[in-house]
């Protein structure tokens, strides 16, 4: 999630590379593993108060409790929240009072209370501090969220593109460490 989440063709729109978020299902790209950001559920102060603290992620469906979906740009549709924890799996669908497709906006209608949020953790982090998220479900996990440094393959790797993108890994290392070491291609 960032300031856009419109999907940037590499070639058309002549980018050196990007770092997505989430799966890449374009086997044209030459995609590197780069670090995994861990999710959780958090809510505004006024949306507690409004309407309590849910105590179980299944309290999200079929009650006054509401969630912001955020829009897949793949699918167009909204993604679901699904959680675990040990052998539990909870996949909640419903109660979306709003649905956008821009990072920011996601965070924004949260901190409104507008409805319950899935963010990464880096994301909320800030807002955590000063008390403008509250953490739910602390002991329900989402499952991280791969990103990907991802390039067309006929792009030439210049020494400038190169030192960014060795940054990236370094950065990325320290604040979204790979939950394994996987790579779709050779690296650049």
């Amino acid at each position: 999630m960032g300031v856009s989440d419109r999907a940037v063709d590499l070639i058309s729109d002549n980018v050196d590379c990007v770092l997505r978020g989430g799966e890449i299902n374009d086997q044209s790209l030459i995609a590197r593993h780069v670090g995994d950001l861990q999710i959780a559920a958090y809510a505004a102060p006024s949306y507690v108060k409004r309407l309590g603290t849910p105590a179980n992620p299944q309290e999200l469906e079929n009650t006054n409790h509401r969630i912001v979906g955020f829009l897949s740009s793949r699918t167009g549709k909204i993604d679901p929240l699904v959680m675990h924890r040990e052998s539990e799996r909870i996949e909640i669908r419903s109660s979306y009072v709003l649905a956008v497709d821009d990072g920011n906006a996601y965070l924004e209608a949260g901190l409104a209370g507008l409805g319950v949020i899935a963010l990464p953790t880096y994301m909320a982090a800030a807002h955590q501090a000063c008390g403008a998220l509250i953490p739910l479900f602390e002991q329900w996990r989402f499952n991280p969220m791969p990103l990907y440094l991802a390039f067309a393959p006929n792009r030439h790797v210049s020494a400038k593109l190169r030192v960014f993108i060795d940054w990236i890994i370094e950065l990325m290392q320290q604040h979204a460490p790979n939950s394994s070491n996987q790579q779709r291609h050779p690296s650049p």
